[in-house]
């Protein structure tokens, strides 16, 4: 055993070394091009922008902003630019979208910061929203473009025609705020050995207000899998699953919220015949739920019951049973321009016996370091002391193979370290997308 050990202890030192040596080189190369990357004169006098974009749902289009509005010059860093427009978003209690869009001055222009949102309807396609977007993007760069010598090149037009129709009120809403939403999902895959199809179905149902949240789902999954092993054996494996979740969020304040939440499932991998959760919530957040797409610091609680009825009868001795249990979280995240930071940390514990808990622990983020080199860092660790629902007996090879039953496990744990260095021209215009998908 010990020599595997030192084998593996030396294959790591040699990784080690070789992430330091290429590191050590970014650095060597890209401390004297930093000092060579000055931003040229604007040319046409054009306003240098650089567009930071967390849109999700296919919004970060840098192509089809480009197009709209290509009458500013886009820098590919945030050093180079005039404006940083920095684009979060968020989901509405409808099923569409709210962008925030912050634009931060730079250089001459650093005492000049703004904000515009736009919110977008469940039901529009991509490039709908996109076209939305883009005209916010535009609207909020005029403010800056007025104080180039570009100015003279811009004409406001507007036509009262097209939008002088006056907007629905919310009590004029026939739904009043429901949202309902059906999937399905057929997927079937095979080659001459092998053999997979996987059917998922949902619904759920929202109704969002800023006074009271309310929603509920319903999601099932079933996955078969066939593998010929020879021309007479094969091995099949089965997964399916199912659950019900059920939330209703009251706003007490800026800062609190309260709540109940139910949990109701099947999962034949957890060894859940029937499993339901229930029990109410207090969360309090730092900063104002108004700055949720930019920063949030929350505290939450949870506590409340759960039933288990168990497939099979568990290492425990047990075929069914119910335990109190309780939760608490705090998460971090803020995105800023110098990148973005995310985090959480979760202890969670059956009362009926305090040893029977979990804690786990996410750290994140995304550093922009100077120009041009980007780190992103991430970590996760989680003690686990609390699977009661692990199946008496050991498991085949199969069923550890192609995961088809929980197994006991005391911990786990995970580390992803990137970076990523750009150099050359500042400016990130054009849009050639021929041979794309070459």
């Amino acid at each position: 055993m010990k020599p595997i050990l030192n084998m593996k202890r030396r294959g790591l030192k040699r990784g080690l070394r070789f992430v330091a040596c290429l590191v050590a080189a970014v650095f060597l190369v890209a401390v004297p091009l930093e000092a060579q990357e000055t931003p040229p004169a604007n040319g046409n006098g054009a306003l240098r922008v650089f567009f930071d974009c967390e849109g999700g749902r296919g919004m970060c289009d840098f192509d089809f902003y480009r197009r709209e509005i290509p009458y500013v010059n886009y820098t590919r860093d945030r050093e180079d630019a005039q404006v940083h427009v920095l684009m979060t978003s968020e989901g509405t209690g409808s099923g569409g979208q709210r962008f925030t869009l912050d634009f931060i001055g730079r250089e001459e222009f650093v005492e000049v910061t703004d904000r515009l949102e736009v919110v977008t309807r469940a039901n529009l396609a991509v490039e709908q929203r996109l076209t939305e977007v883009a005209r916010t993007l535009a609207m909020g760069l005029l403010r800056y473009i007025a104080r180039t010598d570009q100015v003279g090149s811009i004409d406001i037009h507007y036509d009262g025609a097209e939008h002088g129709e006056i907007a629905a009120r919310p009590e004029d809403d026939p739904w009043n705020f429901w949202t309902f939403r059906l999937r399905a999902n057929a997927e079937l895959d095979v080659d001459e050995r092998t053999e997979s199809y996987e059917l998922e179905s949902g619904f759920s149902a929202d109704r969002v207000t800023d006074a009271l949240k309310l929603e509920f789902s319903i999601d099932g999954s079933y996955n078969r899998r066939l593998f010929e092993t020879s021309d007479t054996t094969s091995v099949t494996s089965i997964r399916e699953s199912w659950d019900a979740e059920g939330l209703s969020v009251w706003s007490l304040s800026d800062h609190w919220s309260v709540g109940t939440a139910f949990e109701v499932g099947h999962s034949s991998f957890g060894n859940e015949d029937l499993q339901l959760r229930v029990g109410p919530a207090l969360e309090y957040n730092i900063f104002p739920y108004s700055e949720s797409t930019r920063r949030q610091f929350n505290f939450l609680y949870t506590v409340g019951l759960r039933y288990h009825d168990y497939i099979e009868q568990t290492v425990f001795l047990k075929d069914e049973e119910t335990l109190p249990h309780h939760r608490f979280s705090v998460r971090l995240s803020v995105r800023q321009p110098w990148g973005e930071s995310y985090g959480f940390l979760t202890f969670s514990q059956f009362l009926h016996d305090p040893s029977k808990n979990r804690f786990t622990a996410f750290a994140g983020a995304d550093f922009r370091i100077f120009r041009g080199l980007s780190l992103r860092l991430n970590a996760n660790y989680s003690r686990i002391r609390d699977q009661l629902n692990v199946p008496a007996g050991d498991a085949t090879t199969e069923e550890v193979l192609l995961r088809q039953r929980i197994l006991q496990s005391g911990f786990e744990y995970g580390v992803s370290v990137g970076f990523s260095y750009t150099f050359g021209s500042i400016y990130s215009n054009v849009v050639n997308p021929r041979l794309d998908r070459f």
